[in-house]
């Protein structure tokens, strides 16, 4: 059973969903719908880094875009066929289309953005544009101290 861990209704949804399959059957309208992304960010003064699972997705299937501080990453999985000789006993690895978007809440220096690929995680790194990173401003000293 997929549980989304972003939204606690997104996992009353799934269960419904889930408990209903017996009911409704593995209809193509359900089979089609798109997949969501689960993401992992995190802020810190220099930046966001996002993490994101994409087990089996190959590398020219992802696409990842940033304009005007909003992030997408979008790609797309395939479909292992089935036997002609074999059923499905289970099956609950989706394939489709799947995408993301997200507005950062500070400007992010698009220029500088890179994305990597480690062991079916994705990893992008958004650095805050220069205007927007806390910097220490010195004090200096005029006329006496005293």
């Amino acid at each position: 059973m997929l549980y989304r861990t972003r939204n606690p209704y997104f996992r009353m949804v799934d269960r419904l969903l889930h408990d209903a399959r017996p009911v409704l059957g593995n209809r193509s309208e359900f089979a089609n719908l798109p997949i969501g992304l689960a993401l992992d960010v995190e802020e810190s003064a220099a930046g966001y880094l996002l993490r994101a699972n994409l087990p089996g997705v190959k590398l020219d299937d992802i696409k990842v875009s940033i304009h005007e501080d909003v992030l997408t990453i979008s790609g797309e999985t395939a479909s292992e066929p089935q036997s002609e000789a074999s059923k499905w006993l289970i099956r609950e690895r989706r394939a489709g289309k799947f995408s993301r978007s997200l507005r950062f809440p500070g400007i992010v220096d698009g220029d500088a953005v890179s994305a990597s690929l480690e062991d079916g995680v994705l990893l992008i790194n958004l650095p805050k544009a220069e205007a927007h990173t806390p910097r220490q401003i010195p004090v200096n000293v005029t006329g006496s101290a005293g």
